[in-house]
């Protein structure tokens, strides 16, 4: 068991939305909150709020964190 099936989707099963997948990735590579907001047209409000979600619905603790997390599950 384990492999990818057909519609198995990582980010899906994770629950994460497009919008907190395309923030989380940019946060990865190192970008700053400015720059995640100008690079996906979104409120620099917009992507501290997402970041803040991802890290509350994961019990995680903060940025650093969350890219640790969604490294070690294949996430990233």
């Amino acid at each position: 068991a384990g492999g990818s099936e057909g519609g198995s989707d990582p980010w899906a099963a994770a629950g994460l939305s497009d919008r907190e997948r395309s923030v989380l990735r940019l946060v990865a590579d190192g970008h700053e909150t400015n720059e995640i907001a100008k690079q996906l047209c979104y409120s620099p409000r917009t992507v501290t709020s997402v970041v803040h979600d991802i890290t509350q619905r994961f019990r995680l603790r903060n940025r650093a964190h969350a890219v640790a997390y969604a490294m070690r599950v294949g996430l990233l």
